[in-house]
């Protein structure tokens, strides 16, 4: 075989019929700052030597210069050949023609160019290198430009296209077994037309006609030596583009073009040719940044050749964003698809993203997705995911026909067809494949190999069919063929990436109180709609727009997990500050024309507390005042003096128990002067009061240990202890954190085997203690870092909180809260997007096993019968829970690729919650979003109002069936009201909406009009099966 080497290697060295240097490029450096956007832009001069460049990584360097194709040339095939490294683009006459980067050294100069002179310029990247690895040495992003390669070519077409047959022919034998016959003979055939080439002199060689000849009859010889395998692999165009990862947002806008105008190019070239792309925020990119471009994608896109898939408006993390976060991630990203370009997509295309939670079925279903693909559970570092092609069925019984492929960004000669069919197990069950080629992020997809292999399929003796083709073609032979397949039930967990539940804290904690914001400010907007102007409404609508777009962006599965370089969150720092921004500033509309309304008549100074959850709370609110509120007292619209402590280091601030604030409403409370005032409780600024290793309320006798540890909490309502006797619970666990490969996305296995300390406790102290909370303070050092923990105990519930503040300064550490509880169960049960999920607390199989780090939202809990202990959280992910030891991931500290990665300072919640029953009779979800949606306090003044002083604005009679969302429509004709059942059950609600309404349908993710839903007067029943998710659409 090595003479058939030469040969195809001496047919590579002949494929130029002429080639001439072209080095008359004008050059200018700059800086890259934002699209559009260059600084220090200055001419460049590389001393005549293309040889030796001495670039600078991280210049953007313009080429600019004229060229016209000489005369003799007009007839042949011409390309231009640049070759440095990096990243860039040939513009043409102003035009974006063909990205240039190390997969793609060569350009066509078509016949719109050609015969005419043509202006070029390259815009040509030298790439910023990533942080070095300091545990793995890792480098992946390309070395620096060094040298220019820079040619005008003439094609010798005939020869370039016997080399690729050659190729795909030895490439075909040399996988067929050395006794079999087609080897043999396939090589014979090669050798013949090895010496028929050989014979051929130069002139033949250059005009070409003979070497046709001579491929003709070595396709002939091939087709009747045998044919293709049985069995089809749908060959499906590809660019996986992280939006951001080892590089910035603002390179992936230039990385769009570069690959998208790629695609065109070869569009050009490649009649069938067909390609597959994902997340309408890059199509957005272009649209702003290329739209000329952008209007040939359009006509790719008309022609079918260009294909839409994902519905989401990025490729997300799918295990930390909210239900209602997916939910719009489908209605940006479907809504683009449809107003641009005239339809949406059935595929959900999510090759790499780190684990999939168990309810994604349903809310794909709900934005209009029938498929599902993905390739990273082929990433497992313990087991081998049984199934590429299944029906995965979600927590609520939805299924999803779901392909696993074995890798992207793949190459299409025989041995990767090969190996790609070799790979699928269910080819007994439907014998066709899906392989998806081409270079990604910013690899620029396709290359001209791949697609003159895709060309030769025929010729791949011994292999499956390949064909173009794209990924709706794929399923839809699935779906007809209606083969009968296995079901996958559960999360899709990926046994990888454990850290990212946990990596850059600050950024999770920004999306959890974004989520929350938002939801706030659509809902008070909505109930606020009938009384606002239409030039208010409209400026409401696009500013909370704007933040959810941001807020999605930031939901890219390389952005919240925590696995970007240190600019992507300084980005995200500045977007998320602007997201808050929109936030508060649609919700203080709302509220206060909402309050505008309100008959706050009484004696005193009025405050109105706003609860948008959708049961009446009991809300402990925080009153501040310019003058001391010694001498004040707080009474409710009834006449009840409520609960007030004002502690002696800052009389100016109060904290106040309001009961029973209304569902989805308001209660108005009234600060007004009295002798007989509140008194000061106790606070350590001005009374030396020791906190002893003991403390008791009405709910708990808790003992600390000499570490400030809990060794015994005796739950007085239940009568019995409920940490596990000889363990201590809020204990800090503290960890060495050196993953293998991946810093920070991992967690290794052995982490526990690596303990790195125990906390020093500094002080143990009472804060305050009063009629409402006692707050008890402690303060640990640890390593290089210092806690600051402030244990809340309240008097009217049994939830105790832990508002934290950490100084972070270490170095590949995890530290972990744990609580030994004194609860027999093998199960707990995780709060996920729109539902809750079951993980066992074992560690019997290696399924098991794998799962030591798991994810879940605002709670987890154990329980056994008649009782149980609730963990919530206001922004972290990361769970690990053995027996009945309870513990959550607090903080990570990797340093690739982010060196500065969650250093500094941190503020967070987690809670304990002690309850009867099991978590659905103790509402542990309640709880957990109590803790989450912190009452609203409007101050107001005293006047009369067309509401009353107390009252629930939406009468609504759920008790597991949660009421999420109530947005304002996209096409403005009504609301959006967003129902899920939470605990695994049937239930029947009413709601009555208190707006005239014409109209109210069953709906879904993209707010389609469905099914007319009978109402009187705006009062509605419906039925929800377990876990089900519901979305109706009010007309007015």
């Amino acid at each position: 075989m090595e003479r058939i080497k030469r040969f195809i290697r001496e047919l590579s060295e002949s494929q130029w019929l002429e080639q001439r240097e072209f080095r008359d490029w004008e050059i200018i450096s700059s800086t890259y700052k934002l699209p559009g956007e260059y600084d220090d832009v200055a001419p460049y001069t590389a001393g005549g030597d293309y040889d030796l460049f001495p670039s600078k990584q991280g210049t953007t360097y313009f080429f600019r210069s004229r060229l016209e194709i000489p005369q003799d040339w007009l007839k042949s095939h011409v390309g231009l050949i640049f070759n440095c490294g990096g990243e860039g683009i040939l513009r043409i006459n102003g035009n974006s023609y063909q990205g240039l980067d190390r997969n793609h050294t060569f350009v066509t100069l078509g016949a719109d160019v050609v015969g005419r002179p043509m202006e070029l310029e390259i815009e040509m990247f030298d790439p910023i290198p990533e942080p070095v690895d300091p545990l793995n040495q890792q480098a992946v992003i390309q070395p620096p430009i060094r040298s220019i390669q820079s040619l005008i070519v003439s094609v010798n077409r005939p020869i370039q296209s016997l080399m690729y047959t050659a190729t795909v022919i030895r490439d075909s034998a040399v996988l067929l077994p050395e006794q079999d016959f087609r080897r043999t003979r396939l090589i014979e055939a090669l050798y013949i037309a090895m010496d028929e080439f050989v014979a051929l002199d130069e002139e033949a060689i250059r005009e070409g006609s003979l070497v046709k000849d001579i491929e003709l009859r070595l396709k002939k010889k091939t087709g009747e030596i045998g044919g293709n395998a049985e069995g089809t692999i749908h060959m499906v165009g590809q660019s996986h583009i992280d939006i951001a990862w080892l590089w910035p947002v603002r390179e992936t806008v230039r990385k769009t073009s570069r690959t998208f105008s790629t695609v065109d190019a070869l569009m050009n070239e490649f009649p069938e040719y067909q390609y597959a792309q994902s997340q309408p925020q890059l199509f957005a990119y272009l649209k702003d940044n290329d739209p000329e471009l952008y209007e040939r994608v359009k006509d790719r896109i008309k022609e079918g050749r260009w294909e839409l898939v994902g519905g989401m408006w990025v490729e997300p993390d799918l295990n930390i964003p909210s239900g209602e976060s997916l939910m719009r991630q489908m209605l940006y990203g479907q809504r683009f698809y449809q107003e641009e370009f005239g339809m949406t997509s059935e595929i959900e295309w999510l090759p790499d993203t780190f684990g999939y939670c168990a309810s994604l079925p349903q809310i794909l279903k709900h934005g209009g997705i029938q498929y599902f693909m993905t390739t990273k559970l082929g990433w497992n570092d313990t087991n081998v995911f049984p199934y590429d092609l299944f029906h995965w069925v979600g927590i609520d019984g939805t299924p999803m026909l779901s392909y696993l492929n074995h890798g992207v960004n793949e190459n299409t000669l025989p041995k990767d067809v090969h190996d790609h069919w070799q790979s699928f197990r269910e080819k007994a069950k439907h014998n066709e494949q899906m392989l998806l080629y081409g270079h990604g992020d910013g690899g620029g997809g396709a290359t001209r190999e791949m697609l003159e292999y895709i060309n030769r399929g025929d010729l791949m003796v011994g292999q499956p069919v390949s064909k173009y083709s794209n990924a709706a073609e794929f399923f839809a032979g699935i779906t007809a063929a209606s083969p009968e397949l296995p079901e996958w039930r559960g999360d899709l967990y990926l046994e990888l990436h454990r850290g990212t539940y946990t990596t850059h804290g600050r950024n999770k904690l920004n999306n959890r109180k974004a989520e929350v914001l938002y939801r706030e400010a659509e809902l008070w907007n909505t109930l606020a709609a009938p009384d606002m102007k239409p030039q208010q409404k409209l400026e409401a609508s696009q500013s909370l727009h704007d933040g959810w777009k941001l807020i999605l962006l930031n939901q890219f599965h390389d952005i919240i997990p925590g696995s970007a370089i240190t600019e992507t969150y300084v980005t995200s720092m500045k977007e998320y500050a602007e997201i808050f921004e929109h936030g508060n500033k649609g919700l203080a509309q709302g509220l206060e024309l909402l309050a505008g309304q309100v008959n706050t008549e009484g004696e005193g100074t009025p405050y109105i507390i706003f609860n948008s959850l959708g049961w009446s709370r009991d809300a402990v609110i925080e009153i501040a005042s310019e003058n001391e509120l010694t001498g004040q007292a707080v009474y409710d619209g009834e006449g009840t003096r409520l609960g007030m402590d004002i502690t002696t280091n800052d009389a100016n601030t109060a904290w106040v128990r309001v009961p029973n604030v209304p569902a989805l409403g308001y209660k108005t409370i009234w600060l007004r002067n009295e002798k007989d005032a509140a008194v000061l409780v106790h606070s350590n600024t001005k009374h030396e009061i020791s906190l002893s290793k003991e403390w008791e309320t009405e709910y708990y006798r808790i003992r600390f240990n000499d570490l400030g540890e809990i060794v015994s909490l005796f739950d007085k309502t239940a009568n019995r202890e409920t940490i596990k006797p000889g363990e201590s619970a809020n204990r800090l666990h503290f960890f060495h954190d050196r993953p293998t490969l991946w810093d920070a996305w991992d967690i290794d296995t052995r982490y526990e085997e690596q303990p790195a300390g125990d906390a020093e406790l500094l002080e143990m102290k009472l804060l305050s203690s009063g009629t409402i909370r006692d707050v008890l303070r402690f303060r640990w050092k640890l390593n290089q870092s210092e806690i600051t923990q402030d244990m809340i105990l309240y008097h009217h519930d049994g939830r105790i909180d832990f508002k934290t503040k950490v100084n972070w300064n270490e170095s590949h550490k995890l530290l972990k809260v744990g609580f030994p509880v004194d609860v027999v169960t093998d199960k707990a049960t995780y709060e996920i997007p729109f539902g809750a999920l079951e993980r066992p607390t074992h560690r019997n199989t290696s399924w098991e096993q794998a799962q030591y780090e798991v994810c879940g939202h605002r709670f987890a809990d154990v329980s056994e019968r008649g009782y149980g202990v609730s963990l919530l959280n206001d922004c972290k992910y990361g769970y690990d829970i053995q027996g009945s030891t309870i513990r959550l991931s607090l903080l990570r500290a990797p340093k690739w690729p982010d060196v500065t990665a969650d250093l500094g300072e941190h503020e967070f919640t987690y809670s304990l919650y002690p309850h009867m029953e099991d978590w659905r009779q103790a509402h542990t979800l309640r709880k957990a979003a109590e803790l989450n949606h912190a009452p609203v306090v409007v101050a107001a003044q005293n006047k009369q109002g067309s509401l009353p002083n107390m009252q629930s604005l939406i009468q609504f009679s759920g008790q597991h069936v949660i009421l999420d969302t109530v947005k304002p429509s996209e096409d403005g004709t009504g609301s959006i009201l967003r129902f899920y059942e939470s605990a695994g059950g049937r239930e029947t609600v009413e709601l009555n909406w208190p707006q005239a309404c014409t109209e109210i349908f069953h709906s879904n993710a993209l707010e389609q009009e469905m099914d007319v839903i009978d109402h009187v007067g705006g009062r509605i029943e419906l039925q929800f099966t377990p876990y089900e998710i519901k979305t109706i659409k009010i007309n007015y």
